[in-house]
């Protein structure tokens, strides 16, 4: 299967860019011969300045993430407080709500994902990259994935293929919690699971992953039009909108009511254009309480 279909694609169960990586070849001097001011770091990246187009574009597609994940994180704090009330049907219920939104979240970032990597292997831009580290994941194969990319950075690779790599192995990451969070959300939801307090920890674990592999990608974004010329963001622009998974009636129907239950000015504050984006945060994202889980189903 090509890299390059269509955007009905964008679901596929398993991933494809870590396959499709290309040879060496010079489109890395494509960006010197450009004339393209590159900053030293990710670092600075994440702190420099876009033009209004291209920040625009940032902003709507950062924000639209996070609104997503909102309403992910949101169902899974629900899904937890029903366990704790002992309301294990209801429980179920939102098992089976929190794979579609999951499903749904890990097949948008990765027509983000994919959108970068067709438009690079077309131009020849390639963004300033930083490897995962294994310690902002928690899950075994997220840390397997993030290890054996983190170990590349000892090999001398162009920038072109540096950049592939860490796409291939953000996908493979998605991929691989969209599978297992849809095998552990039917096991509860069918009242199968041999252990409801380890399957639904395990979901948390895969929520957390979720968030990584997003902030990952936020950043991976940022550096990316960091050195987008503006000639190319119409293309680019066309790209993403062509990889993004189209919600089907009663996943809106889901997401609106999950939607419902934020306080509005949380939702005003998503919505708004940030301001002032803030330093690369040492870590990718804080540690979150949960209630307490009650395993009840062997009792």
């Amino acid at each position: 299967m090509r890299f390059s279909e269509r955007q009905e694609n964008a679901c596929l169960k398993s991933a494809v860019i870590s396959s499709q990586i290309p040879q060496e070849g010079g489109l890395e001097d494509a960006i010197a011969n450009r004339g393209l001011r590159r900053t030293a770091s990710v670092q600075e990246d994440w702190v420099a300045w876009l033009p209004e187009e291209k920040d625009r574009l940032f902003d709507a597609t950062l924000n639209e993430l996070d609104i997503s994940y909102g309403i992910l994180s949101v169902t899974l704090n629900d899904a937890f407080n029903l366990c704790r009330q002992g309301k294990l049907a209801p429980a179920r219920e939102q098992a089976r709500m929190f794979a579609e939104l999951f499903d749904r979240l890990g097949a948008r970032l990765r027509g983000i994902l994919r959108a970068l990597y067709e438009h690079s292997r077309q131009f020849g831009t390639f963004p300033n990259t930083a490897p995962l580290r294994p310690g902002f994941f928690r899950s075994e194969r997220g840390q397997q994935v993030a290890r054996a990319n983190n170990l590349l950075t000892v090999i001398r690779f162009r920038a072109r293929t540096r950049f592939f790599r860490k796409l291939g192995a953000l996908e493979e990451i998605v991929a691989g919690l969209q599978r297992e969070a849809r095998e552990t959300a039917w096991d509860i939801a069918e009242g199968i699971a041999i252990s409801w307090r380890k399957q639904w920890t395990r979901l948390e674990i895969l929520d957390y992953d979720l968030n990584t592999s997003l902030r990952e990608t936020t950043i991976v974004l940022k550096s990316f039009f960091c050195v987008l010329p503006s000639e190319e963001l119409p293309a680019f622009r066309q790209r993403v909108v062509s990889f993004t998974p189209k919600p089907s009636v009663s996943q809106n129907r889901r997401s609106a009511q999950v939607l419902a239950k934020i306080e509005p000015a949380c939702r005003k504050t998503a919505v708004q254009a940030v301001p002032e984006r803030p330093a690369l945060p040492k870590t990718l994202r804080g540690s979150r309480e949960r209630p307490a889980l009650v395993d009840n189903h062997n009792k």
